[in-house]
Formats: C-alpha cells, structure tokens, sequence
C-alpha cells in the first residue's frame, strides 16, 4: 500500500559536511515538503544522518531531492544567510558531498518530530556542555565555600 507510512535513514558524507549548514537546510526541505517527522544530525564519524518517517514515494522522492540539490541549497544558504564563507563552501565541494544511494528501511527507527531534530547537537557538543557544567558547579562550590569562611571570620 503505497501510503503506508515507513521509516528510514540515509547518510551524508564527505571530507566536510559538518558545521556547514546541512542540518539546517535538510531541515527547512522537511518542513517545506510536509514532513511532520524526521531530521539531520551529526554523528561523531564525521557524516551527517538525516532520519524520516512518511510515505515511501516521499521518502524516495526526498532522497534524490537531496542527492541532486543539496550543493545548490548550500549555496544558495551562503549567499542568502551569509554562514558560510564562499572559501568554505568551495571546499566543500572538493572532494564533494555524498548522499547514500539507497535508504535504509526500518520500521526500528526512532524518528521524533522535526523540531526535536532541529536542534540536534553531535556528541562532542554534549560532552563539552557536560564539561562547562562541572566547571561551572565546581566553580560555584568553591565560591560558595569561599564565602563560608568570610561570613564565619566575622
């Protein structure tokens, strides 16, 4: 049944294809197709996982879309939201991106809403704000200790 609805995943890839924008205008292509689930996130690999849920024929559909658009939809994001540098953005496209030739099904898959995605952070991001946090807790131990031994003194 052709409006059955599917889950799957594709990868993009590349020596760059994090910190560009992918995320972002993969994102802005769901919203403005219609898709109410799925998204683009970094994996630690260095590729980009874009993770959607709809009909197959959307799904296929969106694939290809971003197979065959997604230099022009970066480029278009450089001149338009002045993100990335044209140095960036020329290379990128040496050695190029890549988009998984083919979808990986599973009905497994956890795809959430889109705006969930939509503010996905790649693991290192996570950790680092797990980092600042202790600082900042060991920070405001200290401090608070600090301020202990003054209000004691007196």
């Amino acid at each position: 049944m052709e409006s059955e609805t599917k889950k799957a995943l594709f990868y993009i890839t590349g020596k760059n294809v994090q910190h560009i924008g992918c995320r972002l205008v993969i994102t802005r292509e769901l919203i403005h197709r219609g898709f109410k689930k799925g998204g683009a996130f970094n994996l630690p690999d260095g590729r980009v996982e874009v993770v959607l849920e709809g009909t197959e024929k959307q799904l296929e559909t969106f694939r290809k879309d971003v197979d065959e658009n997604l230099m022009g939809w970066l480029d278009k994001y450089v001149e338009d939201r002045d993100i990335l540098t044209k140095e960036m953005f020329e290379k990128i496209k040496n050695p190029g991106i890549h988009v998984s030739p083919k979808l990986e099904y599973s009905d497994e898959l956890l795809v959430l809403d889109i705006g969930l995605f939509s503010h996905s952070l790649t693991f290192d991001q996570v950790y680092k704000g797990i980092d600042v946090y202790k600082e900042l807790k060991d920070a405001i131990n200290k401090l608070s200790n600090t301020l202990d031994k003054q209000i004691n003194k007196k």
